[in-house]
C-alpha cells in the first residue's frame, strides 16, 4: 500500500514569525500541532505529498491541478515576499492522475503555463499549501508535490475524487501521503472581517469528533445549514482527502484544535491500515435512495410535474408531453383544471444538499397555461441557468424542487408595504426590472429584499426613484 496516510493542517500565515510578529504566540497549540504533524511526515518519509488546498485557483465546476515541473511561491500577500519556496512536482503521478480522473469522468482542469495565460491566473503555491509545507520542511524535505485546488463541487463528488487520487497513487507505485489544507470555522467570534455565528463551534466540533472517532460519515454528510453559516474553508478539502481512505481501516489522531483568532485551527493525521471496512459510498447511495423516496412521497402534483419534466429532459433529452403525463399520474381535478386553464408567472428553483442548483422563472405568463409554464421553466432551471452547469443524470435524486406560482403584482408606495415572508417584490427603473421571491433564507427585512432585487436588475443601491410592486405566491415543494 503506497498511500500511507492523510495529514490535515490549518494554514494561518500568522504562525510564521516573520509574518506574525509576535501574534504567533497566541496560537502555540496550533504551532505544536503542526510540528507534530511534520514529525509524522518525517517518520513515514513520503516521496510525494499530494496537497489539497481551498485557496488559489478555485473553479466552479471542477478541481484544478497544476501540471508543471516546478512550483514557486512566497508570502508577499501577507507582507513578506522574502519568505519563499520552490517545489518539484511528481510528473509521473500527475500523468497517473490525469488518466484516472478521465477514466472516472471526474471534473478537472490541468493547468500549465499556456492555460494559465488563457485564464489569466497564477500558478504559484498559495498560502494554503505554503504554510503547512513551511512546517514540514523543518523536519523533512525529500519529497515532490502535486498541487490540487478544490472546486465548488458537491461533497460526494469530491469524496469520490479522493478515491481516484488513491487509485492513481497506487498505480504510480511510490510512497505518498495526502496533505489537506483546512481552516475550520471563521465565525467563532467577532474578529476583524468575520462575525460570530453559533454554527461555527458546532461545525468545528463535528469535524474534530468525526476525525477522533473515525466517524468520517458525519463529516461527509454534515448539513448545509451547519457548514454554510460556519464560514469555513476546510470542509471540501477534508472530504476530498477522506475519500482516499474509503473502505480502508484507519488510525486517526487529532494533534491540536483551537480558535485563537476566531478561526478554528486543526492539525491531525489519519493513517491507512491493511484492513478493510465497508465503503461509505455504498452507505451514502443507500441513504440517498431512502431520502429520495421520502421526498417523492411527500411531493405534491405541481412539484412532481417539475421533477418529471427535469427527469425527462436530462435522461432522454425530451420535453415532457403534459397530455400524456396527466393520464399516467393522479392529479386532483381542481389542481388539474388550474394547471390547464389558468395562466401565471412561475419560478422553478432547484436545490442540491441545501445549495442552490438552478432557478429560472417568468414574472408573467409566456405560455398557454400554468402546466406549460412549469415545464418551460423547469427545463430552463435545470439546463440553462447561466450560473450553473446543466444538471446531470447522477444529480437527479439529490434535487429538491420548489415551484412558485406568482399572483398578480400590486403596485405599492414603499417598503413599508412589504412583508418578506408574505410578499415577493418587483423593482423597476426605466428598462431595468428585478424580482425577488418571498420567504427566502437569509433575507430578513424589506430593505434587504429591495436591495437584492435592485442588484439583480442592475439598479444602483442608492437609487430611490424606483417603482415597486409586491406579489404573493403559491409555493409547491
Amino acid at each position: 500500500m503506497f498511500l500511507k496516510g492523510i495529514g490535515i493542517a490549518s494554514h494561518p500565515p500568522v504562525l510564521i514569525p516573520e509574518i506574525g510578529a509576535g501574534r504567533e504566540n497566541e496560537a502555540e497549540k496550533t504551532t505544536r500541532g503542526l510540528r507534530d504533524l511534520a514529525l509524522k511526515v518525517a517518520e513515514i518519509k513520503p516521496k510525494t505529498i499530494v496537497c489539497i488546498t481551498p485557496h488559489g485557483n478555485v473553479f466552479r465546476d471542477g478541481v484544478a491541478v497544476i501540471y508543471d515541473h516546478h512550483i514557486t511561491g512566497n508570502l508577499e500577500k501577507f507582507g513578506n515576499e522574502s519568505i519563499s519556496m520552490e517545489k518539484d512536482c511528481d510528473m509521473g503521478l500527475l500523468d497517473e492522475l490525469n488518466s484516472a480522473f478521465a477514466r472516472n469522468q471526474c471534473h478537472t482542469i490541468f493547468l500549465n503555463q499556456t492555460t494559465a495565460e488563457e485564464y489569466e491566473i497564477d500558478l504559484s503555491l498559495d498560502h494554503g499549501v505554503f504554510v503547512p509545507l513551511y512546517f514540514i520542511d523543518k523536519y523533512y524535505r525529500d519529497y515532490k508535490i502535486v498541487h490540487l485546488t478544490i472546486g465548488e463541487l458537491s461533497l460526494f463528488e469530491l469524496y469520490q475524487m479522493g478515491t481516484v487520487i488513491r487509485e492513481a497513487i497506487e498505480a504510480r507505485g511510490i510512497d505518498a501521503m495526502i496533505l489537506v489544507s483546512a481552516d475550520l470555522s471563521h465565525c467563532l467570534k467577532d474578529e476583524e472581517a468575520y462575525e460570530f455565528n453559533p454554527m461555527g463551534a458546532l461545525f468545528d466540533e463535528n469535524i474534530v469528533k468525526g476525525i477522533e472517532n473515525k466517524d468520517y460519515y458525519s463529516i461527509l454528510t454534515v448539513p448545509h445549514q451547519v457548514y454554510e453559516p460556519a464560514g469555513q474553508c476546510g470542509l471540501r478539502p477534508i472530504v476530498m482527502g477522506l475519500g482516499a481512505a474509503d473502505g480502508r481501516e484507519t488510525e486517526s489522531q487529532v494533534f491540536s484544535y483551537e480558535g485563537p483568532f476566531g478561526v478554528g485551527y486543526i492539525s491531525a493525521y489519519i493513517g491507512l491500515e491493511e484492513g478493510k471496512v465497508p465503503s461509505l459510498m455504498d452507505r451514502y447511495e443507500k441513504d440517498k435512495m431512502i431520502s429520495y423516496k421520502e421526498r417523492r412521497s411527500s411531493e405534491g402534483p405541481v412539484a412532481a410535474l417539475a421533477r418529471g419534466t427535469i427527469n425527462s429532459w436530462v435522461q432522454r433529452g425530451r420535453k415532457l408531453n403534459f397530455d400524456h403525463y396527466k393520464d399516467q399520474v393522479e392529479i386532483e381535478p381542481e389542481i388539474l383544471k388550474e394547471l390547464q386553464t389558468k395562466q401565471a408567472g412561475v419560478f422553478v428553483s432547484l436545490h442540491k444538499k441545501g445549495e442552490l442548483r438552478g432557478c429560472i422563472g417568468t414574472t408573467g405568463p409566456v405560455t398557454e397555461n400554468i402546466a406549460q409554464e412549469i415545464i418551460r421553466n423547469a427545463i430552463e432551471a435545470a439546463s440553462y441557468d447561466p450560473r450553473f452547469l446543466p444538471v446531470e443524470d447522477a444529480e437527479l435524486m439529490d434535487l429538491e424542487i420548489k415551484v412558485d406560482i406568482l399572483g398578480e403584482p400590486e403596485r405599492i408606495n414603499g417598503i413599508e408595504d412589504l412583508d418578506v415572508q408574505k410578499y415577493g417584490v418587483i423593482v423597476e427603473k426605466d428598462l431595468h426590472r428585478g424580482l425577488l421571491l418571498p420567504a427566502l433564507e437569509g433575507v430578513n427585512t424589506p430593505a434587504e429584499q429591495v436591495a437584492i432585487a435592485k442588484s439583480k436588475a442592475g439598479i444602483p443601491e442608492d437609487e430611490t426613484d424606483v417603482i415597486l410592486h409586491r406579489f404573493e405566491v403559491k409555493r409547491h415543494q
